[in-house]
């Protein structure tokens, strides 16, 4: 069988083509650190990863989730505890006042700290995070929770909860309301302070009547906000367990991430050193078999 110098031509510039491409990917390899570097290294073994680098980035996801509700639980957390504070003082001097050998001074102490707790309470419920967005008001973030109108004090906003995916098939509600905590069937604790500074200004027959209305109200709110701030310390719990989970999901993730991607440097160098020596082998034959002629035999 002849070969023709074209054929021959063809088989070196295809060997010099196979080894330097060999060269490059080996290189490649060797500058990335990985092992697969396109979907045609190992085919399978790249839906892997791509598999493995979506449930990493879900992880990343759910643990970001996972810091936005804590932040936005402990915020709201603050406001509670000053709030619960507050009206447990409230209940203090309603106690106080009620008492009959009160004087008109005394009352008028009383007043002007009633009044105080009252505008207090008003504002945690008004709190607003570092975007502006209102904490206690449902989704309705961008109204106050409590306004003041003609007739009192009115909860606004919705008792809607903002849900947020923390795990694949686990959400987690990320407030609470003022209407939930505030709203006493149509009626609020700070109406009802109103209603009881107005007794202690000027007392009338239904002075004792309204001193067991505002206490009775004071109890229930008081109820609502331990309550609330309970609900609160169990989404922590549970939110750290869950952080604990994902943390250990993700090490998980990136182990065999790296057992699959990682390049053996040892078996890599060998490869270069094979690679560079058929190169060169080649280059050397075509250059010698390329001078060759028939008045080199005569």
């Amino acid at each position: 069988m002849r070969i023709s110098d074209t054929q021959f031509s063809q088989m070196m510039l295809q060997s010099l083509h196979t080894n330097n491409a060999g060269l490059g990917e080996v290189l490649q390899q060797m500058s990335t650190g990985k092992r697969i570097t396109k979907l045609s290294d190992a085919p399978i073994d790249s839906i892997k990863l791509l598999n493995l680098s979506r449930e990493g980035s879900a992880i990343n996801q759910y643990q970001d989730n996972i810091q936005n509700v804590k932040t936005a639980l402990s915020s709201q957390e603050v406001y509670l505890d000053a709030s619960n504070e507050t009206v447990k003082s409230m209940r203090e001097l309603v106690l106080w006042g009620a008492n009959g050998s009160m004087t008109n001074e005394d009352r008028a102490g009383i007043i002007s700290e009633l009044e105080s707790l009252r505008d207090s309470l008003l504002s945690s419920f008004n709190a607003q995070d570092e975007e502006g967005h209102y904490l206690f008001s449902g989704t309705q973030t961008d109204t106050p929770s409590v306004s003041v109108t003609g007739n009192g004090y009115a909860i606004d906003g919705n008792a809607d909860k903002r849900v947020v995916t923390v795990a694949k098939g686990v959400t987690m509600e990320s407030n609470l309301t003022a209407q939930e905590i505030l709203d006493l069937g149509g009626d609020n604790v700070i109406n009802q302070i109103d209603r009881m500074i107005t007794e202690f200004q000027n007392p009338t027959a239904n002075f004792q009547a309204e001193v067991d209305s505002t206490l009775a109200a004071i109890d229930s709110t008081l109820g609502n906000i331990l309550g609330a701030m309970t609900s609160i310390g169990g989404r922590h719990n549970n939110l750290d367990l869950l952080e604990s989970s994902h943390g250990e999901n993700k090490l998980f993730v990136d182990k065999v991430t790296g057992d699959l991607e990682a390049l053996d440097y040892g078996e890599a160098s060998v490869r270069l050193t094979n690679y560079m020596s058929a190169l060169e082998a080649t280059q050397a034959s075509y250059v010698k078999i390329n001078d060759l002629s028939l008045f080199n035999r005569l």
